[in-house]
């Protein structure tokens, strides 16, 4: 199913580790990170995830032909700064939509913050960045990416809001070819994040899918509700509230509307 040797070829993954099936690539990522020996970036690969994880307590639904894989990386090498983790998230969400937008010209591809990937709407793509307690360089990637799997089997919910590469298509796609061009582009942003050439801000505002919507966004036990002004270069949600402008440097976007800044307020454009 998938090409080994083109992607030790053609990415800067190092060392691939392969399963036909896992319950989640992210956990076994962790597992590598304790292991010594193993040559970084890392690639753990699965042909099948069965128990996927996301933010919290969310659960990863996914089937055959999604592509679903997790990259251990040494933070020295990809952080300009050991606080800087949390963007890593939103850094790794802006490599999956050049990559999808590269391969999809004329679809509407974007960033909903902090790391899902919307293709027409629905959800394409999901991303959770993990830290292991040991050793304490070390951090994992993990992305899943809807590309061949269908949604007609899946729960009622997930058909509502998830879509995929096949479903928006109509065609069959290579999965080691999404996999290498999704890489390349990681490889690239993660370089220009590391040496602090990325402005986060500028980056991310012809794709942020919230810009100019009312959100309502969960952090921590607060319930923030306003008009998003964007991403700033640090990584935060802007939101402009009726007392005040907040940035939300972690939470949960519960909800957003399809238009906001009412009375003509202007926001940024996309």
């Amino acid at each position: 199913m998938f090409d080994v040797e083109r992607i030790e070829a053609e990415t800067f993954v190092a060392e691939v580790a392969y399963r036909e099936a896992l319950p989640s690539t992210n956990d076994w990522a962790l597992e590598l990170a304790r292991e010594a020996g193993h040559r970084l970036p890392l690639l753990a690969l699965a042909a099948r995830q069965t128990q996927g994880r996301g933010r919290g307590a969310n659960r990863w639904w996914s089937a055959a032909g999604a592509l679903t894989f997790s990259l251990l990386l040494d933070t020295r090498q990809v952080l300009p700064a050991a606080r800087m983790l949390p963007p890593l998230s939103l850094v790794s969400g802006l490599s999956v939509c050049e990559a999808l937008a590269s391969m999809l010209p004329g679809r509407e591809v974007r960033l909903k913050w902090p790391n899902d990937i919307l293709l027409d709407g629905g959800k394409v793509c999901g991303i959770l960045v993990e830290s292991p307690a040991s050793p304490p360089d070390r951090c994992i990637v993990g992305i899943g990416i809807n590309v061949n799997n269908t949604f007609c089997t899946a729960p009622d919910d997930v058909r509502r809001r998830a879509i995929s590469l096949a479903d928006a298509t109509g065609a069959s796609w290579n999965l080691t070819s999404v996999l290498v061009a999704v890489l390349r582009q990681l490889e690239l942003r993660v370089a220009d994040f590391a040496s602090d050439r990325l402005r986060l801000g500028t980056a991310c505002r012809p794709w942020c899918a919230l810009t100019g919507r009312s959100v309502t966004v969960a952090t921590g036990k607060q319930r923030i509700e306003g008009v998003c002004r964007g991403i700033d270069d640090d990584g935060a949600l802007v939101v402009w509230t009726p007392v005040d402008e907040r940035r939300l440097v972690s939470g949960v976007v519960e909800s957003f509307a399809r238009y906001g800044f009412p009375n003509g307020a202007d926001g940024a454009k996309h």
